[in-house]
């Protein structure tokens, strides 16, 4: 595998846009695929607002939605920017040659999960995919070993309380019916407890406590009455915007990985001196 790697990531939420993020800064061409609208409330977290919006910004690093093969080949070209594809997966797969394909779709809700004959070398991240088998490496998302490689068998299992400490700060308002919310707020807005976030026709939206917004529905977009259509921290240094910490190791690890490969470096079993 060349050191000029074309690597593909599958997914666009936290971990998946931090990992795309980490690798391009690390010199790597990188691309996003995410065929359907994503759906995830921590927006200014991710590179979602590009699915929608053609662009967005995370850290420093810009993702373009790229339809056109030129707007991809551009992107692949000279590392400026992640092109973000949203044709079927065969047709993308097939479309370039990817030396990695990376499966960074949020766990529970992969759409496939055996990638390893798609590339050279592939990678999963968290629970789900068995190393060996579905693909050639796992990397750890939850518990103590955040970012560790596995190379035989099952990631350990979900933990979300050990995830960067957001998850224990985010308090979700839920959509009472089904509808087209719409809102004038934005992440970071602090809100107090029973004000207004937004419509769901006629029907407010509100805080169910008094805060950050930590993530938001985007406005005008359909949701469906019992799920979350934005989520409030409490806490005055919970991160609302920018890579959390947990993904940044994760990223690492990924890098890390794909550097090994691509050295030829074989690891070493200490069975031997047990």
């Amino acid at each position: 595998m060349s050191d000029q790697a074309c690597i593909l990531i599958f997914g666009i939420d936290e971990t998946a846009s931090a990992v795309a993020r980490m690798l391009l800064l690390s010199g790597y061409a990188v691309a996003i695929h995410q065929p359907t609208p994503p759906t995830q409330l921590r927006r200014k977290m991710t590179f979602v607002d590009a699915w929608y919006d053609d662009a967005s910004m995370l850290d420093g690093v810009q993702a373009r939605r790229a339809d056109l093969s030129s707007d991809f080949l551009i992107g692949l070209g000279n590392r400026m920017f992640i092109p973000i594809l949203t044709h079927p997966l065969g047709e993308v797969v097939e479309r370039w040659p990817w030396d990695v394909i990376i499966d960074a779709q949020t766990p529970g809700e992969r759409r496939f999960e055996r990638i390893k004959s798609h590339a050279e070398l592939t990678i999963a991240l968290g629970p789900g995919p068995i190393a060996g088998l579905d693909c050639d490496l796992v990397i750890e998302t939850f518990g103590p070993d955040v970012g560790a490689i596995v190379r035989s068998g099952r990631a350990g299992s979900n933990a979300p309380t050990e995830r960067d400490k957001i998850p224990n700060d985010a308090h979700s308002s839920i959509a009472s019916e089904t509808g087209i919310f719409t809102t004038g707020k934005i992440i970071g807005e602090t809100v107090s407890v029973e004000e207004p976030l937004g419509f769901i026709g006629s029907t407010p939206v509100t805080s169910p406590v008094a805060g950050r917004i930590l993530g938001l529905q985007r406005n005008g977009r359909a949701v469906v009455a019992g799920t979350a259509v934005a989520e409030i921290a409490t806490k005055a240094n919970t991160q609302v915007s920018g890579s959390g910490k947990t993904d940044q190791l994760i990223a690492r690890g990924v890098v890390f990985a794909i550097e090994m490969e691509l050295a030829g470096w074989t690891p070493v079993s200490l069975d031997r001196f047990l």
